[in-house]
C-alpha cells in the first residue's frame, strides 16, 4: 500500500493536468477542496491512475538499475577476494590441473538443478580440458527424494560410477524412488548388495552432512549454487553468465 505522503505528492502532481487551477491564486484549503472534487471526476481518476502507474514504473526501473549496480560491485569484490571452497572427497570430472574449478552445490530432485546441469554440460564442452567440476550434495528438506538420491549417487561413486548415476538421476527426476536407484545400479553393473549397504553407510551420511555444512558456511541456502574459481553463481543462470566469469579468469591467468 502507498504511503500517505506519496499519495499527496502524486495528487499535487496532478495540478499540471488541471489548467483551471492556479496555485499562486488559490488558498491551500480551497486548493485541497478543489483537488478532492477533481479527483472524484472520471478525468481526475484517470489522471491519478496514470500518475501512480508512471511513479511505480519509474521506481521499478530505479530499483532494477540499483540491483544491477550492486551485483556488478559484488562481482568485482569477489574477483578481488574469491572464496576458497574445499573440494575434499567430492566427485570431480575434468583435469585436476584445469585452470577453472567449478564447485557445484546441487539437489537431484530440484528442477532448476536439472536445468543447470545442462548448462554445466555445455561449459564442459565449450571449455574442454580447461574446466574441472566438483559436485557437492545439498538435498533440500522439502524434496522427499533428494537425500536418498544423493545417497544413491555417492554409493555408486564407491564403485566408480558417480557421474553415470548423476546423469541418470537428473534425466529421470520424476521417477526417483528406491526402486529406480536399484534398477539403475543394476543397469550400471554395480554390486547391488554393496550398493545398498553403501547407501545407508555412515560414510555417505557424513559426506552429505559435510556438503550441507559447506554450503551453509559459504552462504548457499538454495540450489543450484556454484563457485567458479571462488566467484559465486547462485541459481540456474544461463551459459552466458558462466562464460563471462570463466573468460575473465582465463584472461587473468593468460
Amino acid at each position: 500500500m502507498m504511503r500517505r505522503e506519496t499519495i499527496v505528492s502524486l495528487v499535487f502532481g496532478l495540478v499540471l493536468l488541471a489548467p483551471t487551477l492556479a496555485m499562486a491564486d488559490i488558498a491551500a484549503g480551497e486548493f485541497e477542496k478543489a483537488m478532492s472534487k477533481y479527483m472524484e471526476t472520471d478525468a481526475g481518476k484517470k489522471a491519478l491512475g496514470a500518475t501512480v502507474e508512471n511513479y511505480f514504473r519509474q521506481r521499478q526501473e530505479e530499483m532494477r538499475k540499483q540491483r544491477e549496480k550492486d551485483q556488478e560491485q559484488e562481482l568485482e569484490d569477489q574477483f578481488k577476494k574469491p572464496v576458497s571452497v574445499d573440494i575434499g572427497s567430492s566427485p570431480t570430472r575434468g583435469p585436476k590441473d584445469a585452470p577453472i574449478t567449478i564447485v557445484e552445490f546441487s539437489d537431484f530432485q530440484c528442477p532448476y538443478c536439472s536445468r543447470a546441469n545442462q548448462v554445466i554440460d555445455q561449459v564442459l564442452k565449450e571449455y574442454d580440458g580447461k574446466v574441472r567440476i566438483a559436485f557437492k550434495n545439498l538435498p533440500l528438506p522439502f524434496h522427499q527424494q533428494a537425500e536418498p538420491a544423493a545417497k544413491a549417487a555417492l554409493a555408486a561413486s564407491k564403485q566408480g560410477k558417480f557421474w553415470e548415476m548423476h546423469d541418470a538421476l537428473f534425466e529421470n527426476q520424476r521417477q526417483l524412488s528406491e526402486e529406480f536407484y536399484l534398477a539403475q545400479a543394476k543397469e550400471l553393473g554395480l554390486d547391488i548388495e554393496k550398493f545398498k549397504k553403501d547407501m545407508e553407510s555412515e560414510d555417505v551420511k557424513k559426506q552429505i552432512a559435510a556438503d550441507t555444512e559447506a554450503a551453509r558456511q559459504h552462504g548457499i541456502s538454495g540450489t543450484p549454487g556454484f563457485f567458479v574459481n571462488g566467484v559465486a553463481v547462485k541459481g540456474a543462470l544461463p551459459f552466458s553468465h558462466f562464460k563471462s566469469i570463466i573468460d575473465r579468469w582465463l584472461e587473468k591467468k593468460a
